[in-house]
């Protein structure tokens, strides 16, 4: 009887174990690593988004779908062993948060045979991470935050009237954040404000690097990127100090009191439209097919901070008096 019983049991364990792994949910489950760049309210932001835009696509945590999620906290150094691990993994596909983890994945995974969609980039065809606009690589593509920036300088400039000269902090080790430089000098071509160019390659020398705008430029605008927002606050003190208007593409700041103004792409916008294409990928769209997502001037957001404008002694101009967007 006992040997009997035995043998049952096995045959019972034989089974459920057989039909859990020929059961649909089994079968269909699909695992995404997230190679994250360091934790920050926006990137914070655009990895909701792109949870978000997966699970629009029928891509949802704990039914059919796995995540394996970490980040190097601003580290680049720690980059390529956490590419490692996390390709290790066998994803069915890769997430790459930032543009200096999205360029190093380019580089060290080119042998992978899994696609890569990346996210929240500034400008991933300068950055060389897609060939165009038009289309996208054979195994990457992904959602960028590119701005319009001749709407980005004409609602400053509309914001500031009196502003001849804007200043640029921008981090001197980032692709993204030296094409958008690129991208403000294009578009401030004879629209009477002069640029001036104020590199960042250390954090720790915000503060001087701000102190250094004061006499040359009227406003200073703040280049996206991880370790310029991560000393928001410094810049913001030093700014403040010296009545200089901070203006910046990144809406958080607004709303923290770090800076007078924004005028922005969403990131959890850009993270919800990298979560479709990854959703689409995941069902078998080619990448190379999928042009990488860039916001239209209409999908851009101003953000104006009511009391910084009252701390420096300024009006919200009639022409955006009805903007419905400025904050307390």
């Amino acid at each position: 009887m006992k040997t009997r019983t035995t043998n049952w049991t096995a045959k019972l364990i034989a089974l459920a174990i057989a039909m859990a792994v020929s059961s649909p949910v089994a079968a269909q489950q699909k695992k995404v690593a997230i190679a994250g760049w360091g934790p920050h309210p926006t990137l914070n932001e655009a990895i909701a988004g792109f949870k978000k835009g997966l699970a629009d696509e029928g891509f949802v945590e704990g039914k059919n779908l796995v995540f394996d999620e970490t980040n190097v906290n601003f580290d680049a150094s720690l980059i390529p062993q956490m590419l490692t691990r996390l390709s290790g993994g066998n994803p069915d596909l890769m997430t790459t948060i930032a543009t200096p983890v999205s360029v190093a994945a380019r580089n060290q995974l080119r042998s992978r045979s899994f696609p890569i969609v990346f996210l929240p980039i500034a400008d991933p065809v300068h950055a060389g991470l897609v060939p165009s606009w038009e289309k996208g690589d054979k195994l990457m593509t992904g959602s960028s935050v590119a701005l319009d920036y001749p709407a980005l300088l004409n609602f400053f400039k509309t914001l500031l009237p009196d502003m001849k000269r804007m200043a640029l902090l921008y981090d001197t080790g980032d692709d993204s954040s030296k094409a958008a430089v690129d991208g403000m000098e294009a578009a401030a071509k004879g629209s009477g404000v002069e640029l001036v160019r104020i590199g960042v390659d250390n954090p720790n020398e915000l503060p001087q690097r701000v102190q250094s705008a004061v006499g040359r430029a009227d406003a200073l605008f703040t280049v996206a990127s991880g370790r310029i927002q991560q000393g928001m606050a410094a810049i913001s003190a030093t700014a403040d100090r010296a009545k200089l208007p901070v203006i910046t593409s990144i809406p958080q700041a607004v709303a923290q009191n770090y800076a007078l103004a924004a005028f922005a792409v969403s990131f959890g916008q850009s993270g919800e439209a990298a979560g479709r294409i990854a959703g689409k990928i995941l069902k078998g769209a080619e990448p190379a097919a999928i042009p990488a997502y860039r916001a239209t001037a209409a999908e851009h957001r101003p953000m104006i901070n009511a009391k910084k404008m009252e701390a420096l002694g300024l009006k919200v101009p009639p022409a955006l008096a009805d903007c419905n967007c400025i904050v307390q």
